[in-house]
């Protein structure tokens, strides 16, 4: 299991913290986990938070979590401090760390309350423990890891992954990546999203070294530490690729880049084509991937030899999984036939969580993962994504599938969209600065999907709200108003 830290020799290089410059070992790493354990080892399994960054505390207390057997929630630490409170009283954590300051959300009041102690350990982070909830029904043996089903707004459902989950997901992606020791990531995306969270466990499995930064990747300095650091890949949601266009990616000199990956969403293909040919040009493999958190990030990939001729798919099942096609529980052989896309595997969650009784009960997929993503294959076993089961609205008695429009827009307009509504109305938002495209975008919906224009309510956006994870963010979209 990566978390033992044995698949290496103990002292090459295993994190790199880009504020302090100092590179830590795996030997050294073990050594820090081997001195929290003796402070979260109860005898029987717990629940640990951690309210975590992209520094290299934040995953030393995630492998220490996953050696002592416990399981874990990873939280981010910039949550809203109202939601860290209303997550703890709805699970009721024994154990809680965090690499920024407590008090904000674990005051006086609240620790009298809940029972939490403070624990000295290392002055980079801080541990508490509750002596209120250490008679509570245990978690699942099976349960590693908890994350939120949104990454960001503190809703208390939950995706349950066991250890056999992380560990399958890490050893797929590493073998379709080709990672190996030599590989040096940087942490482009928060650790407690999914997608970010597999970039670590799968490089820590093959003994490669990870650099920790905390900054954003439209920085000048995020580019700097890249550089410094000789980093060999990046990973990003759509949202980052949009910014790594406007940043001119083209004429950005990354001369150690040889790996570039992309899931989280649907990249327009535009954007696709546009890094597609200069991957290409400076010899960079470029991967467009599909995933979903209940799956521990990973469902498939487009070898980057073939995304030439699949621009728009998602490519192929990982290795050890499957993929078929249903329509009205009745599978699809046939291609170009539209069904729900349903994936099998060793990575499919448990289930969710809601409440602090769900973390003990068992398995409830067994290796089955309805998707909720339409989906069709092509004559060569390529899968293409054409929408959501839950994205559609009915206007005048006509479905339209909300998706589906985004993806005409941004194709035919190269634009940002967000489209939501109801049976009454079609709203879309398209991020530009000239008002102009707003006419051309109406009449090409119309006349495409034969919607009348009475409907249809069209606004410019300076920016499409999305959330810390980079997906477009359509609770936050709605509330908007437009």
């Amino acid at each position: 299991m990566f978390w033992n830290l044995e698949n290496t020799a103990p002292d090459l290089p295993a994190v790199i913290d880009d504020v302090s410059g100092r590179t830590f070992s795996y030997s050294e790493i073990k050594s820090k986990c081997v001195k929290i354990n003796p402070f979260i080892n109860f005898g029987s399994k717990k629940l640990i938070f951690s309210f975590c960054d992209n520094s290299v505390e934040s995953i030393i207390i995630y492998l220490s979590a996953l050696r002592s057997g416990n399981a874990v929630f990873l939280v981010n630490t910039k949550m809203d401090s109202g939601l860290k409170q209303s997550l703890i009283n709805i699970y009721k954590p024994e154990i809680i760390f965090s690499v920024d300051d407590i008090t904000e959300f674990l005051n006086d009041s609240f620790i009298r309350a809940h029972g939490y102690d403070k624990v000295e350990i290392d002055e980079k982070y801080s541990i508490h423990l509750s002596k209120n909830h250490l008679d509570s029904t245990p978690p699942h043996p099976d349960l590693a890891v908890l994350l939120s089903t949104s990454g960001t707004t503190g809703s208390p459902k939950l995706v349950k992954l066991t250890f056999g989950n992380i560990q399958s997901n890490a050893e797929a992606i590493s073998q379709y990546l080709d990672i190996t020791g030599d590989e040096t990531p940087i942490t482009s995306l928060p650790m407690h999203y999914s997608f970010g969270l597999s970039v670590i466990n799968s490089h820590l499995l093959k003994g490669a070294k990870i650099v920790c930064t905390n900054k954003s990747m439209v920085m000048r300095e995020f580019w700097n530490t890249f550089n410094r650091y000789n980093c060999t890949s990046f990973s990003g949601v759509p949202y980052n690729y949009q910014m790594l266009q406007r940043l001119k990616f083209d004429k950005m000199d990354l001369p150690s880049l040889k790996t570039m990956t992309q899931a989280g969403g649907r990249l327009s293909e535009e954007f696709i084509k546009y890094f597609y040919e200069i991957t290409v040009k400076k010899g960079i493999r470029f991967f467009v991937m599909y995933g979903q958190t209940e799956a521990t990030a990973r469902i498939s990939y487009v070898p980057y030899e073939k995304l030439g001729d699949k621009i728009g798919s998602i490519g192929v099942p990982i290795p050890n999984g499957r993929i078929k096609i249903f329509s009205d529980e009745n599978e699809i052989t046939s291609p170009s036939v539209q069904g729900e896309l349903v994936y099998y595997g060793k990575n499919v969650m448990m289930g969710y969580a809601e409440r602090k009784d769900d973390l003990s009960k068992d398995d409830e997929l067994h290796g089955i993962l309805h998707t909720g993503d339409l989906a069709y294959k092509d004559d060569e076993g390529f899968y293409y994504i054409t929408g959501r089961l839950k994205r559609f609205i009915k206007l005048f008695g006509l479905r339209v599938n909300l998706d589906e429009i985004e993806k005409l827009i941004e194709n035919q307009f190269g634009a940002a969209t967000a489209c939501y509504g109801g049976d009454d109305s079609l709203k879309i938002l398209i991020q530009s600065h000239d008002s102009g495209i707003l006419e051309h975008v109406k009449r090409k919906v119309t006349d495409t999907y034969k919607i009348h224009h009475s409907v249809l309510f069209l606004n410019c956006i300076d920016a499409i709200p999305v959330t810390a994870s980079g997906k477009k963010d359509y609770t936050l979209i709605q509330k908007m108003g437009y």
